[in-house]
């Protein structure tokens, strides 16, 4: 059951490792593991992510927000399972 909600807010980089967000800033590392996490939000545009991160978040039903540089709430990542026939050129008359 999921019930943290992350905030991101200085320069670092997230990745996925074994079910676990990797946050890896200047002096430490931390390892979340993603069962734990509701919301994933980042506060700056000073951080890197991967995609395989995102795919894993995405798949969990992991909220994910975007800020801009004056920690504003801009975009949020969407999931577009369900719609495979429209992205792999299939028809999309029913």
């Amino acid at each position: 059951m999921s019930w943290r909600i992350v905030s991101v807010s200085s320069l670092c980089k997230l990745d996925y490792k074994m079910d676990y967000l990797v946050v890896r800033g200047k002096d430490t590392t931390t390892r979340i593991h993603l069962s734990e996490i509701a919301m994933l939000i980042l506060e700056t545009t000073a951080i890197s992510l991967t995609a395989y991160l995102l795919r894993e978040l995405d798949r969990r039903k992991i909220d994910v927000v975007f800020c801009d540089e004056t920690r504003t709430p801009y975009g949020m990542l969407v999931s577009l399972s369900g719609s495979h026939a429209i992205l792999s050129g299939g028809s999309s008359k029913p």
